[in-house]
């Protein structure tokens, strides 16, 4: 698949200069966003126009959809074939380095569902690829997702996101809370989705999300033997305006859908 081909070959060939960034991180540029906590660095934006830069080159007329500046709108027609790119997902992580987990993650998509998708994690060098019907792969080796069933023993990603979305997450998600074996949060979804991909980790769940943050690893756990919806355990499309994400093995799905309050 060429799509693929292309994903693989970008997130290789950015995966150094991430790195010696996140080396040096006491140097990067840094601005602030929305709030404290959404940071933007040189290395996000670098990335990004990388990204940009070289889709223009292989595959004239599509479509970026990124985080980061102009190409943080979605596509006028959500069906149409377009790229969906985090430059680095876990800007907070970059930047404090203690706990270094975060990814350049890119997918391609069409129908508004993800055809392939690419996560790198550039410190540790792992690099996590999928394509639709292909499976999954760590470092070309495959993957599958955790045969975990019982909630009691599971270890579930909740994600809290930014200050004014916690409550939510505790207003309708205190029983998933309570009954889970364990709760983490990395603080980069395309983390805790790909820990879902290669049986590491059992669920996530957030209450908002956009597209950029799941895309590829979205793929990547579906294409390893999992499951992503919406909260309601609807079919998640990309670019439909809603909100929620659940992920699992699959195995633990509807019992995690179970544990959420309907809005």
């Amino acid at each position: 698949m060429r799509e693929l081909a292309f994903i693989e070959t970008f997130l290789r060939e950015n995966a150094a200069y991430v790195r010696e960034r996140h080396a040096a991180r006491g140097q990067v540029t840094m601005t602030v966003k929305s709030n404290a906590s959404d940071l933007l660095t040189e290395a996000d934006l670098t990335v990004q126009q990388r990204a940009a830069a070289a889709l223009a080159e292989a595959f004239p007329g599509d479509r970026l959809v990124a985080e980061e500046g102009e190409h943080a709108v979605y596509p006028d027609d959500p069906n149409a074939r377009c790229w969906v790119m985090d430059p680095i997902d876990g800007t907070n992580n970059f930047v404090r380095g203690l706990f270094p987990c975060f990814g350049i993650s890119l997918a391609f998509a069409e129908h508004g569902v993800p055809q392939a998708g690419g996560v790198m994690l550039p410190v540790s060098d792992h690099l996590f690829l999928a394509a639709r019907g292909q499976g999954a792969t760590l470092n070309g080796s495959p993957i599958r997702v955790s045969e975990v069933q019982e909630v009691g023993g599971a270890k579930v990603e909740v994600e809290f996101g930014w200050t004014t979305e916690r409550r939510l997450m505790l207003e309708r998600a205190p029983d998933l809370i309570e009954a889970v074996g364990q709760v983490r949060c990395t603080g980069s979804a395309v983390v805790a989705l790909c820990q879902i991909a290669c049986g590491e980790s059992d669920g996530f769940v957030h209450m908002t999300l956009t597209p950029w943050d799941y895309a590829a690893s979205q793929i990547i756990v579906e294409e390893a033997g999992g499951l992503a919806t919406r909260l309601d355990g609807g079919p998640l499309y990309l670019f439909d305006g809603k909100q929620g994400l659940m992920v699992s093995n699959g195995a633990l799905h509807e019992t995690l859908i179970g544990l959420v309050k309907p809005r």
